[in-house]
């Protein structure tokens, strides 16, 4: 089982270290992705955190940084954001982002979300897109988000499904393509595993049901079995 984890997170970074030699062309195919709807979809994501000036998000597989100016304007300069990833050549590309936009309360953090070694904890909101998918160790990932937040604080997980209804039959291309380039699993049940960790979970569709953005709220159960 080792083994083969380690096999997967290989390919992972295969694949991401060539994106993160080259954001340009992964800023392009963000779009395609999407459906054109790249910037709407970010930012409603990063809104259902509920974050207020001065608070502290972790994004998971952060990537080149695609979330960090809608994750830096919802904390404001007194916030926090720490950006964690696999790929180092992703995490150089993120770094040149914030460079460029003078975004000096962000830290990167390279290492393997399954285990997600960071010092900090207590945050307000964690958020992956499109990243929980190709994450190995995705279930365990899931469980380490829960425990670095702080009661009340939300997990926002934004990923993509297969086509449904109709146009089903682009299934097997889109799963050839992106499996091979994105390192895409569509058969992780993210809002089931979240509900599982978490005890709730609410979900909306997006793009004709290809995207969808999961949210869960940490409890305080040992508080609600006290009252």
């Amino acid at each position: 089982m080792a083994a083969s984890g380690d096999r997967e997170l290989k390919r992972v970074e295969k694949v991401y270290s060539f994106w993160g030699k080259f954001p340009y062309l992964y800023r392009m195919q963000d779009t395609i992705t999407f459906l054109g709807k790249a910037g709407t979809i970010r930012k409603n994501a990063v809104k259902k955190l509920g974050l207020r000036k001065g608070d502290r998000v972790l994004e998971v597989a952060c990537g080149s940084g695609r979330n960090f100016s809608y994750l830096a304007e919802a904390v404001g300069k007194k916030g926090f954001v720490l950006g964690f990833d696999y790929s180092r050549e992703m995490l150089n590309a993120a770094k040149e982002l914030c460079r460029q936009n003078r975004w000096d309360n962000i830290k990167l953090v390279q290492g393997d979300a399954s285990q997600l070694k960071i010092d900090e904890n207590g945050f307000n909101g964690v958020i992956s897109v499109l990243g929980i998918s190709a994450i190995p160790g995705w279930e365990k990932a899931i469980r380490r988000c829960h425990e670095v937040l702080r009661y009340g604080g939300r997990m926002v997980v934004c990923d993509a499904r297969l086509f449904g209804g109709f146009l089903r039959f682009l299934n097997p291309a889109v799963l050839l393509v992106y499996s091979k380039f994105a390192a895409w699993d569509p058969s992780k049940n993210i809002p089931k595993q979240m509900k599982k960790v978490f005890g709730n979970v609410r979900a909306e569709s997006y793009n004709l049901g290809t995207f969808f953005i999961a949210v869960s709220s940490k409890k305080n159960t040992a508080k609600k079995a006290k009252n």
